[in-house]
C-alpha cells in the first residue's frame, strides 16, 4: 500500500514536470532528412516510468516530402519509437537478462511493482539488444575505416587481457531452420554466440591470483561469422588501448579460429590456452600417449 501510493505521487510529480514542456519547437522544425516538418498539434502518449504510467502531452510534426510524422520531444526524452522510458528500459534489460521473460515480469513486478507483460519484456528487451549490437558494428565501422581514432585510455593500462570464446545458445524451431547440427537427426537445436571480453588486473589476492579490476570489462557478443567478429573484437581491443598497453594477452580454449583471429588481428600479443582447457588438452594428450607408457 505505501509503496503503491509513492509510486503514484511520484508518477503524477513526474507527469507535471514532463508537462512544463510540451515540446512545441516553432511551427517547422528539420526532419532529419533534409526538409522541414511542420507543427500539426499536441497528442498525447503514455510511457511506462519506473514510477508507472505517466502521459506524455507533445508537439507533433509531420514531413510532407518524407510522409512522417513525429514529435521532437521523444527523441529529447529517449522514448522516441517506443513506450518505456530509459531508466525502466534498463531495468527491464536486467531482469531479462536473468533469466526466462515471464520470470523477469515477475521480478519486476515484486521488486518494483510495475506490471508488464512476458511479451512486452520480451520485446523491449529485444530491441535494447538490437540497437546496442547496431552501436557496437556502427562504432566499429568508424574506428577499422579510421573515421575515428580513439584516444588513448587514461590512465593508460600496463596490461590489458582479452578472453575470446564461443557457446551455443538454445533457440527455437525457426531461428535454427535450415541449419545442420550434431544430433542424431542432424538437426540444430542451437546456435554459436561469440563472446570477447576485454579488462584490466594489476592486483593480486591474498593467495597471489590475479583480481579483475572493478568495472574494467567491456564486451562483444555477435552470431555474426568469426571474420565479422574478428573486425569487432579489434575495433573493440583499438579502444580499450591495445596499441599501447605494454602487454597485451588474448586468452582462448584451443579453438584454431580463436588463434586465427588473434593472430591477425593482435599480432603482437601473448597468446594463453586458459587453466581449464590446458589441463583438458593435457589430459587427452595423456590418453593418446597412454599405451607408450605402458610399453615401457
Amino acid at each position: 500500500m505505501i509503496r503503491a501510493g509513492m509510486l503514484k505521487l511520484g508518477g503524477g510529480m513526474l507527469g507535471q514536470l514532463l508537462a512544463a514542456d510540451p515540446g512545441h519547437r516553432g511551427p517547422r522544425v528539420p526532419c532529419g532528412q533534409g526538409h522541414d516538418a511542420e507543427f500539426v498539434s499536441y497528442r498525447d502518449k503514455v510511457i511506462d516510468t519506473v514510477l508507472g504510467p505517466v502521459t506524455l502531452t507533445r508537439a507533433w510534426y509531420h514531413c510532407a516530402a518524407c510522409g512522417h510524422g513525429f514529435a521532437p520531444r521523444d527523441a529529447e526524452l529517449g522514448v522516441a519509437g517506443t513506450s518505456m522510458s530509459p531508466g525502466l528500459t534498463a531495468m527491464n534489460d536486467r531482469a531479462a537478462a536473468a533469466g526466462p521473460f515471464a520470470k523477469a515480469a515477475g521480478l519486476l513486478q515484486d521488486l518494483a511493482g510495475i506490471r508488464l507483460t512476458a511479451k512486452r519484456v520480451e520485446r523491449a528487451a529485444e530491441a535494447s539488444g538490437a540497437a546496442q549490437a547496431a552501436a557496437v558494428r556502427g562504432r566499429a565501422a568508424l574506428i577499422t575505416d579510421q573515421k575515428v581514432v580513439p584516444l588513448p585510455p587514461s590512465p593508460l593500462p600496463d596490461k590489458l587481457y582479452g578472453v575470446i570464446d564461443g557457446t551455443g545458445v538454445p533457440m527455437t524451431a525457426r531461428e535454427t531452420a535450415g541449419r545442420g547440427g550434431k544430433g542424431e537427426d542432424g538437426r540444430a537445436r542451437t546456435r554459436e554466440v561469440k563472446l570477447a571480453v576485454f579488462f584490466t588486473q594489476d592486483k593480486v589476492d591474498d593467495e597471489g591470483f590475479p583480481i579483475r579490476d572493478r568495472e574494467s570489462s567491456s564486451y562483444i557478443a555477435t552470431f555474426e561469422p568469426a571474420a565479422v567478429f574478428g573486425g569487432l573484437v579489434k575495433a573493440e581491443g583499438t579502444r580499450r588501448g591495445a596499441d599501447y598497453a605494454r602487454q597485451l594477452t588474448i586468452l582462448g580454449d584451443g579453438a584454431a579460429w580463436i588463434w586465427n583471429i588473434a593472430t591477425a588481428k593482435f599480432p603482437g600479443a601473448t597468446q594463453i590456452v586458459d587453466l581449464f582447457h590446458a589441463r583438458e588438452h593435457l589430459n587427452d594428450l595423456a590418453r593418446l600417449l597412454e599405451f607408450m607408457l605402458l610399453d615401457s
